[in-house]
This record gives C-alpha cells, sequence and structure tokens, in this order.
C-alpha cells in the first residue's frame, strides 16, 4: 500500500495545474521538502493556520480529482501491463509498448 504522502505527490505530478500557484507552493514545501506548517508560514509570512487550511483543501482537492479523472490509478495499471507484456519479447508487442511509452521503436 502506498503511503499517503507518496500518493499525494503521485497527484501533484498529474495535476498540480489545477492547484493555484500558492496551493502548489505550499504543497510542494509541505510534501516535497517536508517542511512544518510553522517552517512554510515562516517562510511564506502567512500564519500556520492558513498553511494547514491551504494544505487540507489542496490535498482534498487533489484527492477528488484523482477520484473522477483516475490518471494515476491509470497510469499505474497500464505499467502493470507493459511489465507483463514485456518480458514475452514478441516484437509486435514491443512495438506497441513502444508507442505507448512515446518511445520510436527501433
Amino acid at each position: 500500500m502506498i503511503e499517503k504522502s507518496e500518493k499525494i505527490n503521485l497527484y501533484l505530478d498529474w495535476y498540480e495545474s489545477l492547484l493555484t500557484k500558492k496551493q502548489l507552493e505550499i504543497m510542494v514545501y509541505y510534501y516535497q521538502e517536508d517542511l512544518s506548517y510553522r517552517e512554510i508560514g515562516e517562510l511564506l509570512n502567512i500564519s500556520h493556520t492558513a498553511v494547514y487550511d491551504t494544505v487540507t483543501k489542496a490535498t482534498n482537492r487533489l484527492i477528488e480529482l484523482e477520484k473522477q479523472l483516475k490518471a494515476v490509478e491509470t497510469e499505474r495499471k497500464l505499467q502493470n501491463l507493459i511489465s507483463e507484456l514485456k518480458p514475452l519479447n514478441n516484437p509486435e508487442i514491443d512495438t506497441i509498448i513502444k508507442k505507448i511509452m512515446k518511445e520510436e521503436p527501433k
């Protein structure tokens, strides 16, 4: 099972453009740089309560986006399928996998 912070980081990768600039900045500090609410508040000159509220709202937004769009889940399933197909060493399958991965076939 993926930890919540790992999940949120995956969601951030996919949905960062759907957050406000301020939400994204705070989420990066919190989830990727592992800063506390107080540290983020001091950096941005806002209260730690405002940081907490922003993290909570943005996290909930990311979770809701994934529930609706399922981009992270779909990518994980696709990667699992590709992992199962690669060992078959079938040239036709390899070509399809390369197209899926947006690589040029050799």
